[in-house]
């Protein structure tokens, strides 16, 4: 099974985008966030592949939400990195055979991008996209790779880099993808806002 899993959080007000919201304001920030989310499942179409691991206190906001046509897996861990490790852990205990880590806020990522990505980690063991920010929007791979998750300075321009020299330092083969730019500030909104208001 190739499984997508998405990190996201619950939409409440002030507690997402928060960089975002500096300029926009938090009401503004939210509404942008729950767009963005909405698209990118919107482009990546409803199929069981798709899991939400969801951060919030209570379930039911983001079945309010995003309704019942997914699985939906609590975010358990202190730190990003504990969250992904557990979330990897939890998806390939439960069936997956390859799996893909993404974000909310990368709304350029379609079903293609996603699914050059599982090909890609028929012959590879990692698959990364690059952010422009040094981060990355997706990191993939095909079987319980916790090192990749161990020692990242998280929220960081080295984030990506980081990631590359683990897979070097642990003889793991990586593919790639081309670099895009996920949300964080007013800039990256604007540039979201008019690539989905194009795309439709």
């Amino acid at each position: 099974m190739n499984a997508v899993a998405l990190f996201l959080k619950a939409p409440v007000l002030g507690m997402v985008k928060t960089r975002l919201a500096k300029s926009l304001g938090e009401a503004s920030a939210l509404l942008a966030y729950r767009r963005m989310v909405e698209f990118l499942l919107g482009r990546m179409g409803k199929n069981g592949s798709i899991h939400i691991h969801y951060a919030a206190e209570s379930l039911d906001p983001m079945m309010v939400w995003l309704g019942k046509d997914y699985r939906y897996i609590a975010q358990l861990g202190d730190g990003l990195g504990a969250r992904l490790t557990n979330g990897m852990e939890t998806e390939f205990a439960s069936g997956a055979n390859k799996l893909i880590f993404m974000g909310g806020d990368c709304p350029f990522v379609d079903q293609e991008t996603i699914e050059k990505s599982f090909i890609a980690l028929d012959s590879n063991d990692v698959v990364i996209g690059p952010a422009v920010d040094g981060g990355y929007y997706l990191i993939g791979m095909n079987q319980n790779r916790p090192e990749l998750f161990e020692g990242i300075h998280w929220g960081s321009e080295t984030v990506f880099a980081e990631t590359v020299k683990i897979c070097r330092s642990k003889g793991l083969s990586h593919w790639i993808l081309p670099e895009m730019s996920d949300v964080d500030d007013l800039e990256n909104w604007k540039e979201a806002e008019r690539f989905m208001n194009r795309v439709g």
